[in-house]
Order: C-alpha cells, then sequence, then structure tokens
C-alpha cells in the first residue's frame, strides 16, 4: 500500500486505509503498509481469508476495529519497532497498544506476552486457533474479546485475570473451560467448564460440557449464546435468574431443565431443537418472544402452582393470568376461549401450520405472527366482535377493513382497504391484490421468499416502508397507478428487482 499516488502529474499523499478497502479480497496473501500512512479504519482487511502476513509501519497512529476478522490464515503480524503507539514486542505476531499494554489485534500464531494486562475487544475475531492461552499477568478481557473462532475447543483462565466482560468469548464449538484454582475472582468449580463469577455467584461462559455447579444463582448475559453443540442442560435449584440470551442461537439444544427457584428467565430464542419446556411455580416474569425460533417446540406448561402465569387448557402456551394476555405460543400452542389479546411477537417464526382466533381476543399485535412460515390455515371465531375470517383464511379487523394476517391461501376480503404491518406470513409465487386496497403497510410483505411478482392496483396510494423488504425473489412489480406514495426502503434486498421505485 502506497504513502503517496501520482495522478496528472500530481504526487498524494496516502494517509488513511478507509473502512473495508480491502474487504474481503480472496487473492491478497501479504500486506506491507508503506512508512507515512497514518491510519487503519474498521474492517480494513475483514475476511482476506489468504491474507498470511502484515507489517505495519512506525507512522501508524490509530488503528480501527476489526481489522483483521475473518482473515483465516494469518499467522504474521509485525510492528516497526520505531512505532510509538503500538508494537509486536517479543515477536508476539500481534498489535499491542504500548501505552496501555493492551492487545488489539491478534494472529493464528500470537503468543501473548506476559507484560500484556488487556485483550481488548474483537481482539481474537474469526480466526482458526484450537486454544487460548493467556498468560498470567493478564488482567482484563474485555467484551467480545474472543469472537467467532469456531475452532477454538479450549480456554484457560489464569490467576490474574480480575475483570472478565459480558460477552467476552463465543463459544459455538468450546469443550474445556479452565480458571487457575489460584484466581480470587472467578473459578471453574468442580471441574464444571464454565467461568463462574465467585463475587456475584453467577455463571458467565458456559459450553457444551458444562455442569452447572450448585451454589449458582444467575446464568449471565450470553452465557450459552451460539453454543452450537450444546443438547441438554440441567440448571440447578438456587438459580432465580436467566439473563437475556443466555441461550440464544442454542440450535441443537433439545432437553432443558428449569429449576423451582427460578424467578426470571429471558427465553430461549432461536433453539431450533427444542422440543418441549416445563415453567416451574415461581416464574414471575417472561419475556414476550420468548421462544422466538423455536420451530420444534410443541409443549410449553405452566406450573398450575404459578401465580402469574398458566397454560390453561392444556393450550401449550404462556398466558399472563391476570390480563388473559397469551405471551408467548409455540408450534403445538391452541388460543383458547378466555384468551383476551396476543402479545408483541408471541409466535414470532414459531412453526405454527394453524391459527384460530376465539370470540374473546380483541387485540392482536402486529407482530404477534411475524415469520409464521409454515401457516395455511387462519380462521377466526364467528362471534368475534372485533376480527373476522369469512372464509378467507386470514384475519380482518372489522372496524377499519385492515387484513392483520394472510398467508399463501388468504383470499383477500372485498371490502378490505389496507394491507396491515407484517400481514404476510407467506405468499404464493405471485400475488395480485384486488383493487380497493389503498395501503400497504409497514413491512407488510417483509421476507416473503417465494414472492417473484406481484400487481399493485390503481387504488393504492402508499405504501409504507419495508413493504416488501428482502423478499429476495421478487422481479417483477407492476404498478397501475403513477400516483403512489412509496415509503423509505420499501424494495430493499430485493436483489432481482431491476427497477427503482423512490
Amino acid at each position: 500500500v502506497p504513502a503517496s499516488i501520482q495522478h496528472n502529474g500530481k504526487n498524494y499523499k496516502v494517509k488513511c486505509i478507509e473502512k473495508g478497502a480491502f474487504s474481503p479480497w480472496w487473492g491478497m496473501n501479504r500486506v506491507v503498509i508503506s512508512e507515512g500512512i497514518e491510519e487503519l479504519q474498521d474492517d480494513v482487511f475483514t475476511g482476506c481469508a489468504n491474507l498470511r502476513s502484515v507489517a505495519i509501519p512506525a507512522s501508524v497512529r490509530k488503528i480501527g476495529g476489526n481489522v483483521f476478522s475473518y482473515c483465516y490464515s494469518l499467522s504474521s503480524i509485525v510492528v516497526d519497532e520505531q512505532n510509538p503507539v503500538y508494537d509486536s514486542r517479543n515477536g508476539c505476531n500481534a498489535i499491542i497498544l504500548t501505552k496501555r499494554n493492551s492487545l488489539v489485534c491478534a494472529c493464528n500464531s500470537t503468543v501473548i506476552p506476559s507484560s500484556v494486562v488487556a485483550i481488548e475487544a474483537f481482539a481474537y475475531y474469526g480466526l482458526k486457533i484450537k486454544e487460548l492461552i493467556i498468560p498470567d499477568g493478564v488482567k482484563v478481557i474485555n467484551q467480545y474479546a474472543v469472537t467467532g473462532c469456531y475452532d477454538l475447543e479450549r480456554i484457560h483462565i489464569p490467576a490474574s485475570v480480575e475483570r472478565i466482560d459480558g460477552s467476552a468469548f463465543s463459544i459455538s464449538y468450546v469443550k474445556s473451560i479452565t480458571v487457575d484454582e489460584k484466581n480470587e475472582n472467578y473459578d471453574s468449580r468442580n471441574n464444571c467448564n464454565a467461568i463462574i463469577d465467585k463475587g456475584m455467584e453467577s455463571l458467565i461462559c458456559g459450553c457444551s460440557t458444562t455442569k452447572i455447579p450448585s451454589g449458582i444463582t444467575r446464568i449471565a448475559h450470553e452465557a450459552f449464546k451460539g453454543c452450537e453443540t450444546l443438547q441438554e442442560i440441567d440448571i440447578p435449584e438456587g438459580v432465580t435468574t436467566i439473563d437475556r440470551d443466555a441461550f440464544d442461537s442454542c440450535r441443537a439444544l433439545k432437553k432443558v431443565k428449569l429449576p423451582s427457584s427460578l424467578v426470571e428467565f429471558d427465553g430461549f430464542p432461536l433453539c431450533e431443537s427444542l422440543d418441549s419446556i416445563y415453567i416451574p411455580q415461581n416464574v414471575e416474569e417472561i419475556p414476550v418472544s420468548a421462544f422466538f425460533g423455536c420451530t420444534a417446540l410443541r409443549k410449553v406448561i405452566v406450573d398450575k402452582r404459578n401465580k402469574t402465569y398458566d397454560s390453561r387448557d392444556n393450550c401449550n402456551a404462556v398466558i399472563e393470568t391476570a390480563t388473559n394476555k397469551l405471551i408467548a405460543g409455540c408450534s403445538g400452542s391452541s388460543i383458547v376461549e378466555g384468551v383476551e389479546s396476543i402479545a408483541e411477537g408471541a409466535f414470532s417464526k414459531c412453526g405454527i401450520t394453524a391459527i384460530h382466533i376465539p370470540a374473546s381476543v380483541t387485540q392482536i399485535d402486529s407482530t404477534s405472527f411475524r415469520e409464521c412460515e409454515q401457516c395455511r390455515t387462519i380462521t377466526v371465531a364467528d362471534g368475534n366482535p372485533i376480527y373476522k375470517s369469512d372464509g378467507s383464511n386470514s384475519i380482518v379487523e372489522r372496524a377499519t377493513h385492515r387484513m392483520v394476517l394472510a398467508c399463501s391461501t388468504t383470499r383477500i376480503l372485498p371490502d378490505v382497504t389496507s394491507i396491515g404491518p407484517y400481514a404476510y406470513t407467506n405468499t404464493n409465487i405471485g400475488v395480485h391484490l384486488p383493487s380497493g386496497i389503498e395501503t400497504i403497510g409497514y413491512g407488510a410483505f417483509w421476507g416473503c421468499s417465494k414472492l417473484t411478482n406481484v400487481i399493485i392496483p390503481a387504488t393504492v396510494k402508499r405504501i409504507d416502508p419495508f413493504a416488501f423488504y428482502a423478499c429476495e425473489k421478487l422481479a417483477v412489480v407492476v404498478m397501475l397507478s403513477n400516483d403512489v406514495v412509496i415509503g423509505e426502503r420499501a424494495f430493499d434486498r430485493c436483489t432481482l428487482l431491476k427497477q427503482e421505485f423512490k
């Protein structure tokens, strides 16, 4: 990378390599950055999978984040000895912020010097390492310090570590986690293969072989997030809280045992293999979208002694007893008579195939059934005063003539004047909207993966933002009127669409 270039007979200095400048360039295997360049911005070499060596000159004063993320082959990083800001002391094959003795960029062959006191965010990002050896002397491991390292199997925490920030480690395929017995702040008691914060009695990082020890009261934020090989977990008595995203995207997780001591948990989003869940009697707080993306989940049972929630009439859902609000459902749920409202994201991406709305339901959030791609049957009880279906395989709000929910088998009723936000869970290849519709709502067809063509009638006056967002096969849009107001990003990520709509 030159420090100057010539154009039309004039010389221009190069002082900065801008964000993502070489990302991703598979053909590059060696980089020499010329003296005179002062800054490397974020993601400069991200995804340069064949990059093997990098030389950083004395002139570089600022290095952004994720500079070498997913550089799978990178094994040599050398910083000029005259650089006053950064160094690669002791031939460590890393970039160290000299003044703070903190490691900011690593590679596959990095050996952390004992003089390093901190590992910064994203220092190890997308590298092919099997073992992370942290020397005694390191005191701080920052958030996301080690992430995207999918070959990583073993982590050891030395006695010197005083602070590990939340989500410091990405543990997709990690099998072994140990903490030095002399560490005063953390431990891996009883060979549990986890990191325990002694002061908080909180498990902050686990893996597929973790056996949660007794004495723990909390499973911390993102403690098991993305653990691809975790298949079952037994959470012992004494645990009262499971924090946000603690088990997010544990895609192989099939069996979970929750303790009777549990008071609050954040759910199991994107745990695609989870087949059943039993919610104990003391749970007082469950978020909406607790089972987002749990497509295999068919059984949800709330302990009958629970005073906050119930799963009445074997409905396989979580209902807030005091308000009769259904807050979390699954593919095996039925919405029973007595339920009055359906919460935000209650059935999001859950795999449900048939939806029936009883007469008691008077409120449905626009995101209640978002991304229910398997749904093919939608009905509403005849006695419902707010909604109707009339054999259309849709839900229509009577007072506003707004279509609330639709699928590929929907027949749009003649009195429908608007397609509501996130209305379509799926579509046929082609959709011909009938005359009479005036508005297509926010995200109405969001992510409809089969939709290839749509005809929009002359009666439509407004298409709201994100209406057809990420309809990746959409190639043809026929608008029968030129007088249509089109919202921001209405057709974003429709990669096959040649037309431009503004």
